[in-house]
């Protein structure tokens, strides 16, 4: 599945300014088995915005689309489970945002806040192999009992094209020994990294939890889907009218003009709430996925939540020294072994 290159262009005009429910989204085709031959693959509709398809086995639930959070924030998730529950495949993750790299307006660790075009997260850029190992502790960490790192002798489980106006772009993986209710299985993890010219990044996941006798099964079953996947014609000109959109409404935005267009806005935010409510029905009764993948968001973002000495809660930025340290004054952090002065105090990590 390749990046959607709208939102690419977008977001980095923007940067450089200074500025994926309505209905079903679960299936189940007819067959009762693995897939063997053609005959044992079905084709799965995105139920959110019909904005792709790709090729699923037949028999197997299948859950996610194209999840909207604003103009040019989408963001693809199918999930995959066997009819015995041994095999779980997810291609994409709808909680991963688009990075963008700190400067002198923004640091490390914030929310990058587009309003109703995207919301996106500010981290250094992270190679394809960090990102995959980061997100592999936090994605199997409720179904592996224990999750033990192994090498493997299997290529890479490449099966994505590097997205156009990429200026560097890496590929990595994870794979793990996972033991649980389902007995020893491997789990894995495949991420392409992609830095675009103008100051972002994106990621490409696929994941897949396997008895260790069907990964090659697992495998296939992936390359097909991905090679499988196709973006609907249509939808991809109504992205292209909503990036238009969203450009203007920026603009508006970022110029401060919104004394004579408040009512516009309110009307075009509220559309976009109406999207994020989609999401936000997906995600009801994931309230531990959400703190799992906020795990892994402070690994990327390099943040360590902490308390100061009063019982207030400092996301403490991660530095090369044992302490972090933090005046309250003024918010500012410093990383020091010792105390840099009247009137610092030293933050203390909390548990996670």
């Amino acid at each position: 599945m390749k990046l959607k290159q709208g939102l690419m262009t977008l977001l980095v005009l923007l940067f450089a300014s200074g500025c994926g429910m309505q209905g079903s989204n679960e299936g189940k085709a007819s067959a009762p088995n693995a897939p063997k031959g053609d005959a044992m693959w079905a084709k799965y509709e995105d139920p959110l915005e019909q904005a792709f398809t790709l090729e699923v086995p037949s028999g197997w639930t299948v859950k996610g689309g194209m999840f909207r959070l604003g103009y040019s924030d989408h963001r693809t998730m199918v999930d995959m489970t066997s009819p015995d529950g041994k095999i779980n495949i997810r291609l994409g993750d709808l909680a991963i945002p688009t990075y963008f790299l700190p400067n002198q307006f923004h640091r490390e660790g914030e929310v990058y806040d587009l309003g109703a075009q995207a919301q996106g997260r500010v981290a250094k850029y992270r190679t394809g192999q960090e990102f995959a190992q980061a997100y592999g502790k936090v994605r199997f960490a409720r179904v592996c009992q224990n999750l033990t790192p192994q090498q493997t002798s299997l290529p890479l489980l490449t099966h994505l094209d590097t997205p156009q106006g990429a200026t560097r772009a890496s590929e990595g993986e994870a794979t793990y020994t996972c033991g649980g209710s389902q007995g020893e299985t491997t789990a894995y993890v495949y991420a392409q990294t992609v830095l675009i010219n103008g100051g972002l990044w994106q990621v490409n996941l696929s994941s897949y939890i396997s008895p260790e006798g069907q990964v090659a099964l697992t495998r296939n079953i992936i390359l097909r889907s991905a090679k499988s996947f196709q973006l609907s014609p249509a939808w991809v000109q109504k992205q292209n009218e909503l990036d238009q959109e969203a450009l203007v409404y920026q603009r508006k935005r970022q110029q401060k003009r919104l004394d004579d267009l408040n009512a516009q806005v309110r009307q075009l935010e509220a559309t976009m709430q109406g999207m994020r409510d989609q999401v936000a029905a997906f995600e009801r009764g994931q309230a531990q996925r959400r703190a799992d993948l906020q795990k892994v968001d402070n690994i990327i973002s390099g943040i360590t939540p902490s308390v100061d000495p009063y019982g207030n809660r400092v996301d403490a930025f991660n530095g090369p020294k044992s302490h972090t340290w933090y005046y309250p004054a003024t918010g500012e952090q410093r990383s020091s072994d010792l105390s840099p002065g009247p009137g610092w105090v030293l933050l203390t990590p909390q548990q996670q």
